[in-house]
């Protein structure tokens, strides 16, 4: 009886408050309507008087004009023969209108001879002339003319009393219409809206089908019926709907959405604030390449196998969930530490590492987990997937396939990355990026014959900054093309420079990132910038890696074979860390291949290492190209270079990355070469067509 007794209570309160909605509804019609109903009447009424008032403005002109033409005919004669008395008199006759105020006749001379006033006028007047002209057969003259003064007082009067009669008249029926409409629309919409108001509101309440009761054949009838029958209908798919918003649909986890709902109840259920909750955020290596081998099929069917594997690897009060693509998230509730987070987190790993067969073919997966780990009580938690986040970055740029746990060295690095990716814009608006300089020498004549360009970047807080940390984050915000024209300007400058120090032959390196080698606009810039400082393409040397020619074949050779055609040098940068093949060396239009330093640091004391830069040597002297040897640190690794055939070297024993003043400084104290050295003369010779 009680709980019949709250839910009696609860529908009063409801029928309560839903007939003032309704009602709402009504006013809002009726103040909408009644307003534009009594402007409609008084301005119809106003447009009726108006036409009777200026009818009868234009009757009172035209009887005023009859009556001055009519008195001019019979005070003719009178005025012709002086008889004074009778003209006045005629004037007094026409006296007794009450809308002339004052009539005169004058004599042809324009005297006045009669007056008549009979009021004085108590607001503007209109006057009425006619001539009068007598005859008496043998002669026929004007003897003058007659005025008429008249006022349109009882026209205003008599319009004003019925606009006003109007007005009263309108106002009374827009108030009985008024009361007209209210009753009307309470019984032909109010009641029906709140019976439909009720029923929802109802049905809010405790996500049951409550029917509108209403009898009515009209549209609000057929209105309820239908959302009765809707009601029926809808009440299972509200339900499948909930759990589809707040679930993955392909392997049926709770999704992002249910995330922050979870981690906001898993704070209000935590036994103690201090309990340790382990935030796993699990990330699929290569699932892309799953995709692309097997396609989109058997990478869903990759999916739900993982989704099933991670729901039989963790305990019932674990919580498991896919927030999109190859990302997924178990949380476990309570942990005792840090260390037994982490061997959770390497159980998941080994379950996730099963062999699954798609296709008939076995196929390994590889996974890298972040891990965070934080108190119940701990205000961040509901920051937990972005913190994760931080620590499975760092997996998958540093150790692929293993488990980073987030420390703080981790968030100062995260932080230290966002704060520099935040300022890449202002780094160019303001020059912070500085083109450095390293030389690059015949390690036969030891002559400096070309330079490579090194960005550099002094962030005003900061200090110095190496490319190593911050290109990555250029690539990432998508300003690679706007570095390496940043570069690529600084270049043509430099020439310019160097000519004017007497060192026209030497050329200049500069790196072009992977994504320009796609960008089939570059060759007509490089062009545009070397008109721009009057400096010939052939000076420059664009040095590529392995990787980039592997990720856009078609393209990048269509790029290079633009750039080469201009005159520009392109040199393979290093050769053998990649994907070095001799198929790559003879299908791209290369000049020169730079080995890697990591084969010229044990020269000459590791025969493999000699060994290997031997077989480059040879291959690159089959194929016409030049070598040059980075990270030349010694002068026993330059003799070493030497005696194997590579002809230019590059690294510290020789000079180090400078700006472009302490690099022209140093040229100084540098012989200048009397005639072209050996590697420039036989550089191939390479005309300087423009591309089409």
């Amino acid at each position: 009886m009680r709980n019949g007794d709250d839910m009696t209570d609860r529908d009063r309160k409801q029928q309560a408050t839903a007939p003032s909605r309704s009602r709402s509804v009504v006013r809002a019609m009726i103040w909408a309507t009644v307003p534009v109903l009594l402007v409609v009447q008084l301005l119809a009424s106003a447009g009726v008087e108006a036409s009777s008032f200026w009818s009868q403005i234009r009757q009172l002109d035209a009887r005023i004009a009859r009556t001055a033409e009519s008195r001019a005919e019979l005070i003719a004669e009178p005025l012709w023969k002086m008889r004074y008395d009778q003209v006045t008199s005629v004037l007094n006759e026409i006296m007794h209108d009450e809308t002339i105020a004052a009539a005169a006749v004058y004599d042809d001379t324009g005297v006045a001879i009669a007056r008549v006033v009979a009021r004085p006028a108590d607001q503007a007047v209109s006057e009425v002339s006619r001539p009068i002209r007598y005859s008496n057969g043998n002669i026929a003259v004007q003897a003058g003319r007659i005025a008429i003064a008249y006022s349109y007082a009882t026209v205003y009067t008599d319009t004003g009393s019925r606009l006003m009669l109007l007005l009263v008249v309108g106002l009374l029926a827009t108030f009985a219409t008024l009361i007209a409409m209210r009753i009307s629309a309470n019984i032909f919409i109010g009641k029906p809206l709140t019976a439909i108001m009720s029923a929802i509101q109802r049905s809010k309440q405790d996500g049951r089908a409550y029917p509108a009761d209403i009898k009515s054949t009209n549209e609000f009838g057929q209105l309820a019926r239908a959302f009765n029958a809707m009601q029926h209908t809808t009440s299972g798919a509200l339900d499948r709907l909930g759990h589809m918003a707040a679930h993955d649909p392909l392997t049926g986890l709770p999704n992002r959405r249910s995330l922050s709902e979870h981690l906001v109840t898993l704070s209000g259920d935590a036994g103690s604030p201090d309990s340790l909750i382990a935030f796993c955020f699990i990330d699929l290596d290569d699932f892309k390449g799953i995709n692309d081998t097997f396609g989109h099929d058997a990478g869903d069917k990759f999916l739900v196998h993982i989704s099933e594997r991670l729901r039989d690897a963790v305990e019932p009060q674990d919580w498991v969930a896919r927030l999109g693509g190859d990302e997924f998230v178990v949380i476990r509730p309570e942990v005792s530490n840090e260390a037994t987070a982490q061997a959770f987190a390497r159980q998941l790993l080994d379950a996730i590492s099963e062999p699954i067969r798609l296709h008939d073919k076995q196929v390994v997966p590889r996974a890298s987990i972040g891990l965070a780990v934080r108190r119940a009580g701990d205000p961040e938690l509901s920051h937990l997937p972005a913190l994760a986040d931080i620590a499975l970055y760092h997996a998958k740029s540093k150790a692929p396939g293993t488990v980073a746990v987030l420390d703080e060295a981790l968030q100062r690095d995260y932080r230290r990355r966002r704060d520099l990716e935040l300022a890449i814009p202002a780094g160019f608006a303001d020059g912070q990026f500085e083109v450095w300089y390293q030389s690059q020498v015949d390690l036969e004549s030891q002559a400096v014959v070309g330079l490579e360009a090194l960005i550099r970047w002094r962030h005003p807080e900061l200090g110095l900054i190496g490319p190593g940390e911050f290109l990555p984050l250029i690539e990432r915000s998508g300003n690679n093309a706007r570095l390496t024209r940043y570069v690529l300007t600084d270049a043509c400058r430099a020439l310019q420079r160097l000519a004017s120090a007497g060192r026209p032959q030497i050329r200049i390196a500069i790196n072009l990132p992977p994504s320009e080698l796609a960008d089939h606009s570059l060759a007509a810039e490089l062009r545009a910038t070397c008109a721009r400082f009057d400096v010939a393409a052939s000076l420059l040397e664009l040095e590529i890696t392995e990787g980039s020619l592997i990720n856009n074949i078609a393209s990048a050779s269509e790029t290079l074979h633009r750039l080469r055609r201009l005159g520009a040098t392109i040199a393979l940068d290093d050769f053998g860390t990649g994907y070095s093949s001799l198929a790559h060396l003879r299908r791209f239009p290369l000049d020169k291949v730079k080995i890697d330093k990591a084969f010229i640091s044990e020269i000459p004391d590791s025969a493999e290492d000699k060994a290997i830069v031997g077989v480059i040597a040879s291959l690159a002297g089959t194929l016409g190209l030049k070598l040059v040897a980075e990270g030349i640190e010694r002068p026993e690794q330059a003799e070493a270079m030497r005696e194997m055939g590579v002809m230019l070297g590059q690294g510290y024993h020789y000079h180090r990355p400078q700006p472009l003043d302490a690099v022209l400084q140093w040229l100084e104290k540098q012989a200048v070469p009397t005639e072209t050295s050996r590697v420039v003369a036989g550089s191939p010779s390479i005309a300087p067509e423009f591309a089409a």
